[in-house]
């Protein structure tokens, strides 16, 4: 039976295996201590800065979105576990409910360089009879700029969109390809997600499943937004995931520093 010790440890190398000979640039996950009384506005880690919050819910009626450090002990966290936290999100209820973190890199992500998170969820099964028709998602965009004044500014600037969507199968890529599709099935046992940047419009990713590591790598793929503009945030949003909360950690840039 695998331990929470197990558990922890092939999480962070998977983050780090590929780049293993790199430096960390930046890091950070829910086990800091700076999130010991909840997920805060002042970021753990190193190497990037605050978190910044937006959500929509329906004022009345049973409409919720928000934002907490979600613990092994209550949650199911699996292999995106790290010392038994993670990050979670939760948006749910009888409307298009929404719940976006965004966070600038403290340097913008240079050639060669590698950012990696992890990622879980589960289906979007409605938790209520009635819910709105919108198509939900969740998932992480890497953006131009910091714009984050509203739920809706989850994907301005973005360069890179990588996510579940409900009614796809796979996991879907949304930059300067006309291929969405990555392949890769939906799975709520997690994932490891690396992308490196490889000319400032190019990039690889990797993408390794929690549950029977197998890896899947797409190489030389564009990126979307203004050409040659720089990764300089990400945001992460549940939209309307419906009764499954969604759970991320273990942010990391490798790489040589620029």
């Amino acid at each position: 039976m695998k331990t929470l010790f197990s558990s922890l440890l092939f999480s962070i190398l998977l983050v780090v295996s590929a780049h293993a000979a790199d430096p960390i640039l930046a890091q950070d996950d829910a086990s800091d201590a700076a999130y010991r009384s909840g997920w805060k506005t002042d970021g753990g880690g190193s190497g990037f800065g605050n978190w910044t919050f937006q959500d929509f819910h329906a004022q009345s009626g049973d409409s919720y979105a928000g934002f907490y450090i979600a613990d092994s002990a209550n949650a199911s966290l699996g292999a995106v576990a790290i010392s038994g936290k993670a990050f979670g999100m939760f948006a749910n209820g009888v409307s298009f409910e929404n719940a976006t973190a965004f966070r600038p890199l403290n340097k913008p992500l240079a050639v060669g360089q590698t950012f990696s998170f992890l990622i879980k969820h589960g289906d979007f099964v409605k938790k209520f009879d009635k819910d709105d028709s919108g198509t939900g998602s969740i998932g992480i965009t890497l953006r131009s700029g910091n714009a984050c004044a509203s739920v809706e500014d989850y994907n301005k600037g973005a360069r890179f969109e990588f996510g579940a969507y409900a009614g796809k199968p796979n996991y879907q890529i949304y930059d300067g390809e006309t291929a969405q599709d990555t392949g890769i099935p939906l799975t709520d046992g997690g994932l490891t997600v690396s992308v490196t940047l490889v000319t400032p419009d190019t990039y690889d990713i990797e993408v390794t499943s929690l549950v029977d590591r197998k890896k899947t790598t797409l190489k030389g793929r564009k990126l979307g937004g203004d050409a040659g503009g720089n990764i300089e945030s990400f945001c992460i949003f549940d939209r309307n995931g419906e009764k499954n909360d969604a759970f991320f950690n273990g942010f990391q840039i490798t790489g040589q520093g620029s």
